[in-house]
């Protein structure tokens, strides 16, 4: 079976088309088809103004039109749809998932954020973490933070923080390169935020740790490493606030779309790592889509294991 995941982000959306095997012997594993990203910024001013204008509307479903395209040309045969931060908190969400629907046949799906936690947790446990011991993992998006602990494919504990780089950005940073006193307040208000969160993460115990998302993956590849450590992340923050943004693209050739944005998310990652007593920690590049695809998998099988045990029933009942 073919199966394809949309993941309508506020800072991008993205694509993937997988191939499943048999439900009930593939389990939820699956091989990889297509993978796209486009950045659209639907949280643009939406985080900010807690509204999607109609030109955030048009380049979304414009980028919804090529991506059904894409999925349907892999021969996907189901297409999830899901939305996140930019559209959960937007006073004419109901109008932006009509709009979508009527223009590219796609029904989204809105996520709660801890159901967003829930799903990107999944996917960092499942491709990036020890099966048997307990893993945390951040993902940073375009509106918010989740965090989430997960043991053998479980959740233990799932957050989800309004801190985005996108929104953050919007509501922060008005110079450029930024002001001490705008990053004074950044900081102040990502610590804020993070406070009770981590307090309650904290009373968990987990053996390593990883991130997800663009934010850690530019990260990671600025520091030409799959891991991240605190001390080297500080460096590269102090760096990364120094700059223009004309001059952070030129050494963020390999994703210079989000230097307007990466301070944002590289002090969210740096104080997450510092309310939480995390020295280093590993990149992980699944994340939301790959999420969803498990869940559905899961579901498929839960469902086909269910009409085959009916099916004796029924067969034994003749007998």
């Amino acid at each position: 079976m073919k199966l394809a995941a949309i993941d309508i982000g506020s800072n991008s959306i993205k694509l993937v088309v997988v191939e499943a095997g048999d439900s009930l012997d593939g389990g939820d594993s699956f091989a990889v088809l297509a993978s796209e990203r486009e950045v659209v910024r639907l949280g643009q001013e939406t985080l900010v103004n807690r509204h999607i204008g109609e030109a955030a509307t048009r380049r979304a479903t414009e980028c919804l039109k090529r991506f059904r395209a894409v999925a349907e040309t892999h021969g996907a045969e189901r297409i999830a749809a899901i939305a996140t931060a930019s559209v959960r908190e937007a006073n004419n969400a109901e109008e932006f998932i009509s709009a979508v629907e009527q223009e590219t046949g796609l029904r989204v799906e809105v996520l709660s954020g801890i159901e967003e936690a829930r799903l990107v947790g999944l996917a960092a446990s499942q491709g990036c973490a020890e099966k048997t011991a307990a893993s945390l993992n951040i993902d940073i998006g375009g509106g918010s933070t989740e965090i989430s602990i997960f043991r053998d494919g479980e959740p233990l504990k799932l957050v989800s923080i309004k801190l985005g780089a996108v929104g953050l950005t919007d509501g922060f940073i008005r110079s450029d390169p930024p002001t001490p006193d705008e990053l004074d307040a950044l900081r102040t208000e990502i610590r804020s935020s993070l406070e009770s969160a981590a307090r309650d993460l904290l009373e968990q115990t987990w053996s390593h740790a990883t991130a997800t998302s663009g934010t850690a993956v530019t990260i990671g590849s600025s520091l030409n490493s799959a891991t991240i450590a605190l001390s080297e992340l500080k460096h590269l923050n102090a760096k990364l606030t120094s700059l223009t943004i004309a001059e952070r693209r030129t050494i963020m050739h390999f994703a210079p779309q989000r230097a307007d944005i990466i301070v944002a998310g590289g002090l969210v990652l740096e104080e997450t790592m510092n309310a939480l007593a995390i020295d280093s920690l590993r990149v992980c590049d699944w994340s939301l889509r790959e999420g969803v695809i498990i869940d559905r998998l899961r579901e498929w099988k839960r469902s086909a294991e269910s009409v085959a045990s009916v099916a004796g029933e029924q067969i034994d009942g003749v007998r």
